[in-house]
């Protein structure tokens, strides 16, 4: 188990990726498009991280025509998101 949570504290190190996680956990399931638009930066990088997230089974993905929507598969990267808010609002209230 501390293998496999190592590994999601790990891959939501990197603040896009984590930015990623915050997003679909207040907005649900999105298509690339939406997630870019809401967190900034560029479709590729966007892209790529969401593919890692998707291999550590962190995100899954569901195709609609053209469309890929993703949506959060797993509590952890949730779990941790919440820590992490908590102790911001305790530092900034």
């Amino acid at each position: 188990v501390f293998e496999q949570i190592a590994g999601v504290i790990r891959l939501l190190g990197h603040a896009q990726r984590l930015r990623i996680v915050e997003y679909l956990d207040l907005h649900g399931e999105r298509a690339v498009a939406e997630i870019v638009a809401g967190i900034g930066g560029h479709q590729a990088a966007v892209s790529q991280h969401l593919n890692q997230m998707r291999a550590a089974g962190v995100i899954g993905a569901r195709r609609q025509g053209r469309q890929v929507y993703y949506r959060i598969a797993a509590e952890s990267p949730v779990t941790i998101l919440n820590c992490i808010r908590r102790q911001h609002h305790r530092l900034h209230p």
